[in-house]
């Protein structure tokens, strides 16, 4: 793998500032025909950005308490240690947060941003690939990688190949990106492309975990991960704004 794109510059850092800036630019042409100015949406962007670093950090850190003596190490993010999934519900929470506090609808502004998280998604986890890390168990399969002892999926699992999670993660980003847009079509309906983020990351993320490697002593329920049960609760929450929606609309009469 290629961990180092530009001599000391990392391969995961350079897509995860991309997948924000591509973000941040994306997010601004929505808000424009959802009715929000430029310096809100931008406003509503950065701060996204901010609890999203903070918030894959934070649920990295409570999930492995054990790990960090002394406590300082907390801040040693170049050793690695970061969760999607904390970013992910940070990025909900300060939304619902912004958008109150602003006088805007959460389900809009919602709308207005979630396909541009699964187009993040499908960025950054190439950089999971070139970084070696978040990787799957063991496969026989024609399209398994074999990893350098260098990285933790090549020390983890020696001169085995692993299934790319990665990929899997990728390309399934870029194809809820590509669906959520597809779908969001004039006469909009508020909260449904939110919902069907929620859905569709929670059904994806469900699917690719049951591929993936986790340290010994990570969190399970059973032989459900933390992020499993986490994928069930998005897709209950999305399926409840749905049944929202159509009984709004009488759809569900």
């Amino acid at each position: 793998m290629h961990p180092h794109l530009f001599w000391i510059i990392k391969g995961y850092g350079v897509l995860l500032a991309l997948s924000f800036l591509a973000g941040i630019y994306l997010s601004i042409r929505r808000g424009r025909t959802r009715g929000m100015s430029d310096e809100t949406t931008s406003d509503l962007c950065f701060g996204v950005l901010l609890s999203s670093v903070i918030g894959v950090r934070l649920y990295f850190v409570l999930t492995h308490l054990s790990d960090f003596h002394p406590w300082y190490k907390v801040f040693y993010v170049w050793e690695g240690g970061l969760t999607l999934y904390g970013g992910i519900i940070a990025a909900i929470l300060t939304v619902f947060y912004l958008s109150r506090k602003r006088g805007l609808q959460f389900l809009s502004v919602a709308d207005v941003m979630a396909p541009q998280v699964l187009l993040g998604i499908g960025l950054t986890r190439l950089g999971c690939l070139l970084n070696g890390c978040c990787f799957g168990f063991p496969t026989t399969l024609p399209w398994g990688v074999h990893f350098p002892e260098s990285c933790a999926a090549g020390f983890a699992a020696a001169g085995q190949a692993l299934h790319p999670t990665q990929v899997y993660s990728s390309l399934l980003g870029f194809l809820g990106w590509g669906l959520l847009l597809l779908l969001d079509k004039k006469p909009y309906t508020t909260g449904l492309t939110f919902a069907r983020f929620l859905i569709f990351y929670g059904v994806s993320r469900f699917i690719v975990d049951n591929y993936r490697w986790y340290e010994e002593g990570s969190p399970h329920l059973g032989n459900l991960t933390a992020s499993q049960l986490i994928s069930i609760v998005l897709i209950l929450l999305g399926s409840i704004i749905i049944l929202g929606i159509r009984r709004k609309s009488g759809q569900g009469d």
